[in-house]
């Protein structure tokens, strides 16, 4: 007799639980909204224009979120750990991998603006250079920092005194200025002649008071110190003095600077003028000056990985519209700034001409224009300032990066 067969277990029949809350809103025929989810929150303020409230009052005791996500929720909060918020003294900020402490109680006003869309290189000789500006800073040095126009001379200090709100005078250099207000002229007053002090005074021997009542030194930025004129040149000659901690009033008596106030000299060249002749205003610098201004840095054009990023987050139209733009305009810009130092164009390429480039582009496009050809004729904005014999080497360097096509002869409408 054969054995019976086996008979095979019996699966449990699974049911499916849904817990989701259900919105009850009745449309305008009179059925239920009937949308489902774990918090129809959001679902009520966009589908219905109703704040939870609201649906509360109309549909009394309704549930609004499952139960399912208030355990959830409950969980995370019990893992959660509360970190009290920092003591405002004790903040600090992070610049190229040297933790600094920041000042809260230097106003917003007393310090220099952070650039739009401000980044600190992270490679290549830029990298280089610009920690060792942030290492002088940050210790109190004098810098005098010179380079190519565009490398960030200035930037780096007002990206250092807005992340740090270390407070700063600035001083620009540009022919005709008159720099005597700024630290002392003749008045007139019922009582007779005198001396008013100018900003540029107070800072350099008293400094800034804070919100805490205490004063601070000043960091003083001299800006484009090589075009100073003859005039300027007197006050600049002051100021260098200054840098051995006093200055000279108008009296003849020397005045105590605000013990620790900092000078950083910015030029495009080390003083001894613009060999290539780009520069007209630029002038040979007195040797005993140059010799006081501290630690000297030469600047460097950041590497292209680290510009295009500041570049897409500038115009993200173009980025979203035409993304190839930048990889073209990448490989343009280094053969350019290759020819310009090796001087086989007399122009200048730099962070402020690729936004000019990029900002035609962007207007193209906002008026409908196509992304094709649009590098090109984004160009427009910078060869148009060139004269006829730079502007076609220009084209013919650019040109082997246009993937719409290469420029044509000069002076042609079709160029573009």
């Amino acid at each position: 007799m054969s054995s019976p067969l086996p008979v095979p277990p019996v699966s449990p029949v699974l049911k499916v639980v849904d817990n989701r809350v259900t919105c009850q809103v009745l449309s305008e025929n009179g059925t239920c909204c009937g949308f489902k989810s774990h918090s129809i929150l959001s679902h009520l303020v966009s589908a219905h224009k109703m704040t939870a409230a609201d649906y509360l009052e109309k549909f009394p005791g309704a549930e609004t979120v499952s139960v399912n996500a208030l355990s959830a929720l409950e969980k995370e909060t019990l893992r959660a750990r509360r970190v009290p918020a920092p003591l405002a003294v004790t903040l600090t900020t992070n610049i190229m991998g040297i933790k600094l402490p920041v000042d809260v109680c230097v106003p917003e006003e007393n310090c220099l603006p952070l650039p739009p869309g401000y980044m600190f290189p992270t490679k290549g000789k830029a990298k280089a250079v610009f920690e060792r500006i942030i290492q002088g800073l940050a210790r109190g040095r004098n810098l005098f920092i010179w380079g190519m126009p565009g490398t960030g001379k200035d930037a780096v200090v007002h990206a250092y005194s807005a992340m740090t709100r270390k407070p700063v005078v600035m001083v620009t250099f540009r022919p005709g200025t008159d720099l005597a207000p700024w630290f002392y002229t003749r008045s007139i007053s019922e009582d007779g002649t005198g001396w008013e002090y100018g900003h540029l005074w107070h800072a350099l021997t008293e400094g800034v008071v804070g919100r805490d009542g205490k004063r601070r030194p000043v960091l003083v930025l001299l800006s484009d110190v090589d075009r100073a004129d003859s005039a300027q040149a007197e006050w600049f000659r002051i100021l260098t003095d200054s840098i051995e901690g006093r200055i000279l009033d108008p009296h003849g008596k020397m005045v105590p600077l605000m013990p620790g106030t900092q000078f950083v000299c910015t030029a495009n060249s080390c003083g001894s003028g613009d060999a290539r002749g780009r520069m007209a205003s630029s002038n040979p610098m007195d040797a005993s000056i140059l010799d006081r201004l501290g630690r000297k840095v030469q600047a460097a054009y950041m590497d292209w990985s680290d510009e295009v990023q500041v570049l897409r987050a500038k115009f993200p139209r173009v980025l979203e519209m035409a993304p190839g733009v930048f990889d073209q305009l990448g490989n343009a810009t280094e053969a350019l700034r290759k020819a310009i130092e090796a001087e086989e164009i007399y122009a200048e390429f730099t962070h402020r001409g690729l936004c000019e480039v990029l900002s035609e582009c962007d207007d193209i496009l906002s008026f409908g224009g196509s992304p094709t050809g649009l590098l090109k004729k984004g160009f427009r904005s910078w060869m148009d300032g060139l004269d006829a014999d730079t502007q076609l080497t220009a084209k013919r360097l650019v040109s082997p990066h246009l993937k719409d096509g290469a420029f044509g002869s000069a002076g042609k409408d079709d160029d573009y």
